[in-house]
């Protein structure tokens, strides 16, 4: 209920107000890979696609099973695809590396 409300004030009121929202859900709920997920699609299609990669970067920061990172890899190359260019693809897939070069050194 609080996450539709969020959505609808980023798209019928305030942007900030709706990030605000957000940003009390994520707190709450910080390993909800859904909820990051329709922030990070309400950023970008308003356009901030900054925003939005600064919420790939403190997702990929979180502890999440691989299933759940793998999917927000898959989600960011997707979005650099389309948004950005060959260089912050880039950038995504050397992250994507140093998480699995860490969780191999941690095992």
């Amino acid at each position: 209920v609080i996450s539709k409300f969020a959505q609808d004030e980023f798209a019928l009121g305030s942007m900030e107000r709706g990030r605000t929202v957000f940003e009390g859900l994520l707190d709450s709920y910080p390993k909800r890979v859904d909820l990051w997920n329709v922030y990070i699609d309400k950023e970008s299609k308003a356009g901030e696609f900054d925003s939005a990669r600064a919420l790939f970067s403190r997702l990929v920061t979180l502890k999440l099973s691989s299933k759940a990172i793998k999917g927000v890899f898959k989600k960011w190359l997707a979005f650099e695809s389309v948004n950005g260019d060959a260089e912050t693809t880039q950038q995504v897939k050397e992250k994507a590396k140093a998480y699995v070069q860490r969780l191999l050194e941690t095992q």
